[in-house]
């Protein structure tokens, strides 16, 4: 069973802060860009014939986010007007998965040449997963002529904060009987490595993006672009250190794991450039 652990919250407030203070910077330059002003940027409006704003900014949209379900996330996001041309929207995330996977030996053992068997040390590794992430944007859309009403692409600028906890309980099958008296290679760990990982994530960047929205209200709402990524990492096992614990872990999950692309986002994570991506389902109210 793994000890209570109190993690420090003073470098999450500052990464917190950090990222409010550069995401109303960014919200500020994008919603500050020159807007179509009712000009299509496409040729087939090159005449300079009026383009209506989005309409359905005004209803406000209500969206869930598709491609996050592959990641064990379940996003729920709201668009509103704060301009004619310009939008602010809010997603809330809760993350919640669960992922069990296999290897077929968690040591290698000694073999010599007159052995005639090579035995294995099978494990199954469930880890379980919980969290959260909130996320803010603001958007800046411009109206081009591709053949559909309300379709319009725009540029956003974004922050996030979350933090999720990741449980891992290792089972190592037994040895068949007579397999006991085995010699393992050294450096072979033995005991099951279970552990928990405490990870805080924010996150700072531009997309651009597409969305189109039916006469009925419904919608499809994509998008893709660069952001940079601050990932803090903390592992615990019972009678580790947290630097130990991280050094046996990852070990273990590199090396014997084939992860599910939830947990994997998390184990493998890291400070840097990354990618923000999604296709939305949107519902006008």
């Amino acid at each position: 069973m793994l000890a209570p652990h109190v993690s420090s919250r003073s470098s999450v407030r500052a990464r917190a802060a950090f990222a409010c203070a550069l995401a109303c910077a960014l919200a500020s330059v994008v919603t500050s860009i020159p807007s179509a002003h009712g000009q299509s940027l496409g040729s087939g409006l090159a005449s300079g014939e009026p383009v209506a704003p989005p309409a359905f900014l005004e209803q406000g949209l209500f969206k869930v986010n598709l491609t996050d379900f592959v990641f064990g996330k379940y996003s729920m996001s709201y668009e509103g007007a704060v301009g004619t041309w310009a939008s602010a929207e809010l997603t809330l995330t809760g993350v919640g998965m669960t992922s069990t996977d296999h290897t077929y030996s968690v040591a290698q053992p000694l073999i010599y040449a007159w052995d005639s068997y090579y035995p294995n040390l099978p494990a199954d590794m469930e880890i379980t997963m919980s969290g959260w992430e909130v996320r803010a944007a603001a958007r800046k859309y411009a109206a081009v002529d591709i053949g559909l009403p309300n379709a319009f692409f725009y540029a956003s600028a974004f922050a996030s904060l979350g933090a999720t906890v990741l449980t891992g309980d290792e089972h190592i099958h037994p040895l068949p009987a007579g397999m006991d008296t085995v010699v393992w290679a050294p450096g072979a760990l033995l005991d099951e490595v279970d552990h928990t990982l405490d990870v805080q994530t924010f996150g700072l960047g531009f997309t651009l993006g597409f969305q189109y929205v039916t006469e009925n209200g419904l919608g499809v709402d994509g998008f893709l672009g660069p952001m940079f990524r601050g990932v803090h990492q903390t592992y615990l096992m019972e009678g580790y250190s947290p630097s130990e614990a991280r050094s046996i872990v990852r070990q273990r999950m590199q090396q014997n794991y084939w992860l599910a692309p939830g947990p994997a986002e998390h184990y493998y994570g890291n400070n840097g450039p990354w990618f923000s991506a999604g296709l939305r389902v949107t519902l006008a109210i």
